[in-house]
């Protein structure tokens, strides 16, 4: 449920430079709300619209000179301040990468190879829904992207027609 949350989205892509689709995809994805909170396997959490990992908090902490607790409480319930930081964080990646966008989304999730790539394919299918546009992060991609997003597709198609001639 973007909506809500969209001219905080737009207003933070101005100011970090990112597509207009970034945020609202990674969102649609990620599948947060504000006082959402979702604990993960390594003992950390993900926190409110844009699932902030609480890894953040020390970085933001020593950045912005709140306490811990304060910053845990905006990222978990205050959907503007989330995806500010969300912003933020988008504009670290892409600096860290160069300016590679997809490399970016990646890392937003994952540096780990193999949970970055499935991100980046989660995040294109959700830009197609976000954006309404054929190719909304299609410039973004590489050719190893775009043969990897045409078998998912593919996939997704067969298993869909397989699941129909069950019905």
């Amino acid at each position: 449920m973007v909506a809500p949350y969209l001219q905080c989205m737009v207003m933070v892509s101005s100011f970090h430079h990112l597509p207009p689709n970034v945020l609202p995809s990674i969102q649609r994805v990620e599948g947060g709300a504000p006082g959402i909170v979702s604990n993960n396997k390594n003992g950390t959490q993900d926190l409110g619209v844009m699932q902030i990992n609480t890894r953040w908090i020390e970085p933001l902490r020593r950045t912005t000179g709140e306490t811990g607790d304060i910053i845990y409480k905006r990222l978990k319930e205050d959907s503007c301040y989330n995806i500010a930081v969300a912003g933020a964080i988008m504009k670290l990646y892409l600096k860290e990468t160069n300016g590679d966008l997809m490399q970016a989304i990646g890392n937003y999730h994952s540096h780990t190879p193999s949970l970055n790539n499935q991100y980046k394919l989660k995040i294109i299918n959700a830009s197609y829904q976000t954006s309404g546009s054929d190719v909304p992060l299609g410039k973004h991609l590489s050719p190893y992207q775009k043969r990897l997003l045409k078998a998912k597709q593919k996939s997704n198609r067969y298993h869909h027609r397989k699941k129909n001639q069950r019905s």
